[in-house]
């Protein structure tokens, strides 16, 4: 198993904003717990004033948003290790499975494990599971990213 290459968690909203392409309001991730060169572990708390918010709840479509922005905030970190100060901006180009099984409250953390399965060229085959925070899961994708730039 590969070392966890973070010293700390990054949890600065300034930090975790020069990683990520997205600007709030549209900020679906807050922390990034651990790195390697293919697996990740990210964490968000639900705010009040998402905007994808579903009667109090994370909506499902705020859940896919996280996992996709978690694998951003992966690649953002790995960006910047290698001295890219501006991240890359990327998209979801194909879900191939998502399975939400719960929605997160408002005030509620979830914590996210992401796993590049491959790449070729500008693509990225990941997976990430997503976590409650009593450790119960509540969401799995799989899905292909696309860099653009």
């Amino acid at each position: 198993m590969a070392e966890n290459l973070l010293h700390h968690p990054i949890r600065s909203a300034e930090e975790i904003s020069n990683l990520i392409p997205q600007k709030k309001p549209f900020v679906f991730v807050d922390t990034l717990f651990e790195y390697t060169d293919l697996t990740g572990v990210t964490g968000f708390t639900v705010p009040e004033d998402s905007l994808m918010l579903d009667h109090g709840k994370l909506s499902e479509s705020g859940l896919i948003e996280h996992m996709a922005q978690s694998m951003s905030l992966h690649r953002g970190y790995q960006g910047s290790l290698s001295g890219n100060t501006k991240p890359k901006t990327g998209f979801i180009g194909v879900i191939k499975t998502v399975e939400i099984l719960g929605q997160p409250l408002v005030g509620e953390s979830i914590t996210t494990y992401v796993e590049i399965l491959h790449e070729i060229m500008n693509v990225t085959s990941v997976s990430a599971r997503t976590e409650n925070d009593r450790g119960e899961v509540i969401a799995m994708s799989e899905m292909k990213t696309v860099t653009v730039d």
